[in-house]
């Protein structure tokens, strides 16, 4: 089948393009310090931890102002109950930044991040099939991927120089672009090709080798990759949604794949990265397992690993790029489930795995550095979390944890928690941040009457190296809580509102559509979990994907299509131009 793509773009963006192309000169936007979102749980770890933002903090709440900026409805014919996937953002280039959101019908939309103006779409012809359940909506699943550093950057406190003075953030999150005339600066080469950020450091001396500006890996204006329903791997263009390399096929068709990962294959080569994903449910007959893709070898050669059983969440990455993938409860003779595999990166062969036949985890792996050692950390159905050495998953038995929370959720209901968010305050101490069903632990500090569910913190705490989780605090009443983000010790959360049957119930995604109410968007003080402020009526749907951010916004996606823009109102971009 001839794969055919339509591609909207407005006038404006357009006579940008073309302006560049032609060589006539630029504008150049360049956002003033701070990330992008450039994955799925933000980092390769799947933290979900924003370590900078020169905008939002307890402070600037206090202060008032963060509100509603736009929101506008996207192209989209939900799957199920699979909507809007998700979005990322544009850390710049020769365009605005932009936000890149993904919907199940194989369509991009992108939007200015400070207006709310659509730009360019784009709607990939890609025949999907005409029934679908639950567990296999068909339609694109997978939300798309930018370059993500398997290094984590330290918290703020611990950078330092002009580097850090100039308040760019960390972790791989800024655009490629360097000042007109200069090309990239000797940091971003260095990363963009694979590089790690090593600890901080003093005054960047002026760079010695020059990328020409625009010229980073993916050309004039930066770009992603993103996964279509058929299984194809494209490669698109923040300015213009063109195709900057020829699409390869990664997957077999009408997969539930989860969300893209983009790591850095080795330190030399400007084209050298790997793209992950999982697939679950055996859906369109793609086993269940996870995938990688090598964009470094001509070949593109692919590896996969079985698991049996179906994986659940993302994959995460260790700072040495070994590969952490959960695995859900599966029939008598599942390869593996219940478990934690480590997979050596590229190649996918098994390194290590952790098991319990009372695990059933449904949420995927989230990475902490904890001292010297790196600790995954998963959540179970009833909201269980178990802690685990990346370094030996399960120690020489391969069942044992170092250590397992009580159960946190207590609503018999089919809702789990997806994922986690795990970030460091400001006097160095580990936090988790756990959504659960129900009423939530007993005898922790709660902001509010709890009947639904929530967030639970939980505090890392360490006796000799002896790890052990402590419930902090509890939020206020959230109906099935979505995966959280922390920015800058800012806790975005939202109650999806979405309708979750009684475990062992089975009900139709029009009527489970029905029974849900609208979202509300929440952040919270890291430390305490009280409020700082809430969306309240703003959202007038429910939400079935994640929360994203970027500098001074937290955005939602909710079933019928619309993305939501919250934030401070401000101009976050500053205009130079060259020849």
């Amino acid at each position: 089948m001839t794969l055919i793509s339509k591609i909207k773009t407005p006038l404006a963006v357009g006579f940008a393009v073309a302006m560049i192309g032609a060589g006539v000169g630029y504008s150049q936007f360049i956002r003033g310090g701070g990330t992008a979102y450039n994955a799925t749980g933000v980092d390769a770890q799947r933290t979900s931890w924003v370590r900078e933002d020169r905008f939002i903090s307890k402070e600037a709440f206090e202060k008032g102002g963060f509100k509603l900026q736009w929101k506008i409805k996207v192209n989209n014919q939900p799957r199920e109950l699979t909507s809007v996937i998700g979005g990322t953002t544009s850390g710049g280039g020769l365009t605005k930044p932009l936000n890149v959101i993904n919907s199940a019908n194989n369509t991009l939309t992108t939007v200015d991040n400070d207006t709310g103006i659509a730009g360019w779409t784009r709607h990939f012809d890609v025949t999907v099939p005409a029934a679908s359940t639950m567990a296999c909506p068909g339609g694109m699943t997978a939300n798309s991927s930018r370059p993500v550093n398997l290094e984590a950057a330290p918290p703020p406190a611990a950078r330092g120089g002009a580097f850090a003075a100039a308040g760019r953030g960390g972790g791989g999150y800024e655009s490629y672009i360097g000042q007109p005339g200069e090309g990239l600066p000797e940091d971003l080469v260095v990363r963009s090709r694979g590089g790690f950020r090593g600890p901080a450091r003093g005054p960047v001396a002026p760079p010695t080798y020059k990328v020409p500006f625009g010229g980073g890996r993916f050309g004039s204006g930066g770009g992603f990759y993103v996964l279509t329903s058929d299984g194809v791997l494209h490669t698109v263009a923040d300015g213009s949604g063109v195709e900057l390399q020829a699409p390869v096929k990664f997957l077999g068709p009408n997969a539930n794949a989860s969300d893209l990962t983009d790591i850095p294959e080795d330190n030399d080569k400007w084209h050298s990265y790997v793209v992950y994903a999982a697939t679950s449910n055996n859906c369109g007959g793609v086993k269940n397992g996870v995938w990688a893709i090598n964009l470094a070898d001509d070949a593109k050669p692919i590896t996969h690993f079985e698991t049996g059983a179906s994986p659940v969440g993302d994959p995460a990455f260790s700072s040495d790029g070994t590969v952490f993938v959960a695995v859900g409860s599966g029939a008598a003779g599942s390869a593996y489930s219940n478990a934690i595999v480590a997979l050596t990166p590229k190649t996918l062969t098994i390194k290590d795995w952790f098991t319990d036949p009372k695990a059933d985890f449904s949420s995927g792996p989230t990475i902490i550095k904890h001292g010297d050692k790196e600790l995954v950390a998963a959540a179970t159905r009833d909201g269980r979390v178990y802690l685990l050495d990346a370094a030996a998953l399960g120690g020489s038995d391969h069942k044992t944890p170092l250590f397992v929370s009580p159960a946190l959720s207590t609503a018999k209901t089919s809702y789990a928690p997806q994922a986690l968010a795990a970030w460091q305050d400001t006097d160095h101490a580990d936090w988790i941040a756990v959504p659960f069903a129900g009423i939530g632990p007993s005898g922790v500090s709660g902001n509010g009457k709890i009947t639904n569910g929530g967030l639970v913190a939980l505090r890392v705490t360490d006796d000799g190296g002896k790890v052990a989780l402590t419930p902090a605090w509890v939020s206020q009443d959230m109906i099935s809580p979505l995966p959280p983000v922390v920015v800058n010790g800012v806790v975005f959360a939202a109650s999806s509102g979405e309708y979750y049957p009684a475990s062992g119930k089975t009900m139709s995604a029009a009527d489970r559509a029905k029974q849900s109410v609208p979202a509300i968007m929440y952040a919270l003080d890291a430390s305490n979990g009280k409020q700082l402020w809430s969306s309240g009526a703003a959202i007038t749907s429910f939400a079935d994907s994640g929360i994203w951010t970027s500098l001074g916004q937290a955005y939602i996606a909710t079933y019928d299509g619309t993305v939501y823009a919250f934030g401070f109102p401000m101009e976050r971009y500053v205009t130079t131009s060259g020849q």
